[in-house]
């Protein structure tokens, strides 16, 4: 009992600590990161997204495991999207395993986006499973990394803890590896349609395959009971990540980075010519062209992410193996790759649940839209 106690009393000591040193060291720059309340162990996820790009930027995509950044005896748990601002027209694949800032095995790869990230939507995807990690770009798997196979146990590490899905969007100190910041750029922002989250049921799924739909989102509006905002800072970032700086819109959400008190958005939505989550279509994974083989072919770049370490960070900023977090973290959760087959995916229901019901729109041909395009309206009960 006296053991607990004197562990409760310096662990509140360094969360003061923490914060004391935030206050007074508020940066010039606003990001934003969102992150689900919820963790898997192993899972898909999907999301489709137009990123932001300017030279010292990083916008991502990322699992994480929440107290990765404890150190100690608690395992680093990550795998990564990335799109580094000097590079708009690739992304970033990484695994990050280990334990604490400064013993970190990590692994990154470069992977080429046609067109540009910041100018056109994708769908990203990554696949977890005990045996491999895949990084899957418009349907095509673009990396694969399997067990055992020159990969330093990190799809075996990755399996001691759950992780959640996080995006977010701030700028690097390092200009080795994300270019010099152009602030006469910003503002910046990173736009998502939706997220799509399977759980891994081996063998379970469609056609035999091993992911079974859980939940998707769409972003008609803000679920605070699934999404949360982050704020904290963290080394090596220049900015202050904020919840001011994330918002829906038009069925989208927006990820901002602004300079100090410009926080919100005054941009323009871009229009997505996939359309809504209700036209897009269930693949099964990809296994017959990656499981057998490992696609993790050498970078076409250079980074330097992971030289950089990350000191007592907070809720988990970044997807990057290059930065640490100051500030205690805050839950987190998921999403998944896309896929020819049509079935639509069921969607938990927001404002209905008293009442067991899920509110579903239709076009005249009987094709899922969103509300304002839809001229009939069909309840189901549950």
């Amino acid at each position: 009992m006296g053991y607990a106690g004197g562990k409760m009393t310096l662990k509140k000591t360094i969360i003061l600590g923490l914060m004391a040193v935030a206050a007074v060291s508020a940066k010039d720059y606003s990001g934003a990161e969102l992150y689900t309340s919820e963790t898997w162990m192993y899972g898909k996820f999907e999301a489709r997204m137009k990123m932001a790009a300017v030279s010292g930027s990083v916008s991502s995509m990322f699992l994480y495991h929440n107290d990765s950044y404890l150190g100690g005896s608690e395992p680093w748990v990550e795998v990564d999207i990335e799109i580094l601002g000097k590079t708009p027209n690739s992304f970033q694949s990484n695994i990050i395993t280990g334990y604490g800032p400064n013993n970190k095995v990590t692994s990154e790869k470069h992977h080429e986006i046609n067109p540009s990230s910041n100018e056109s939507f994708h769908t990203y995807g990554m696949e977890w499973t005990p045996d491999y990690v895949a990084w899957i770009l418009d349907g095509q798997v673009v990396r694969k990394t399997v067990k055992g196979q020159g990969d330093n146990n990190q799809v075996q590490d990755l399996g001691k803890k759950p992780q959640g899905l996080r995006f977010n969007l701030w700028s690097a100190e390092d200009a080795g590896w994300v270019g010099p910041f152009e602030d006469n750029k910003l503002p910046v922002y990173q736009f998502i349609n939706w997220v799509k989250v399977y759980k891994y049921t081996p063998g379970a799924g469609e056609n035999g395959s091993d992911f079974t739909p859980d939940w998707s989102d769409d972003f008609d509006t803000f679920d605070a009971t699934r999404w949360q905002k982050g704020d904290w800072t963290f080394d090596g970032n220049r900015v202050d990540i904020s919840p001011s700086n994330i918002f829906v819109k038009d069925g989208m959400v927006i990820i901002a980075l602004t300079k100090k008190g410009q926080e919100g958005f005054n941009g323009q939505m871009p229009t997505d010519p996939e359309g809504d989550l209700k036209s897009q279509q269930t693949n099964p994974p990809q296994e017959s062209s990656s499981s057998a083989q490992q696609q993790d072919n050498p970078p076409t770049q250079a980074s330097s992410s992971s030289a950089q370490q990350q000191e007592n960070p907070p809720a988990p900023a970044s997807s990057s193996s290059a930065q640490q977090q100051e500030n205690p973290p805050a839950p987190v959760s998921s999403s998944s790759a896309q896929q020819p087959q049509q079935q639509a995916i069921p969607k938990a229901p927001r404002n209905h649940e008293a009442y067991n019901i899920d509110l579903r729109y239709f076009n005249v041909k009987g094709a899922s839209v969103k509300k304002g395009n839809s001229q009939h309206i069909k309840v189901f009960s549950k």
